[in-house]
């Protein structure tokens, strides 16, 4: 494996966790729907609470992927997409340089 191919795998890993991470945003929003709703047929969570939870965490942790291997790319000496976001008198926030969501 070459730089360049550590790079495209990088960014292809943050582009699918991404979205996973869009897929698991909106299961979230139908799962506490469904818990916080009238339950359909009696089929409600045995502990919705946890359920919801436990799925949180699981998005937490696709941000953080998501996040390291953004610090991947940037070990890997992948040009730094935001050259001016060390400066303070920045006040301009660019969106992501690959286009995700998080």
């Amino acid at each position: 494996m070459n730089k360049d191919q550590a790079i495209i795998a990088a960014k292809t890993f943050r582009k699918e966790a991404d979205e996973l991470l869009q897929r698991m945003k909106e299961h979230k929003a139908a799962l506490i729907l469904f818990n916080c709703g009238p339950a359909s047929d009696g089929q409600a969570f045995e502990d919705g609470g946890e359920v919801i939870a436990q799925h949180t965490l699981s998005i937490r942790d696709l941000e953080s992927c998501i996040m390291r291997q953004g610090m991947a790319l940037k070990y890997i000496g992948n040009p730094n997409p935001y050259p001016n976001s060390k400066d303070p008198s920045n006040t301009t926030v660019e969106p992501t340089a690959d286009n995700l969501k998080m």
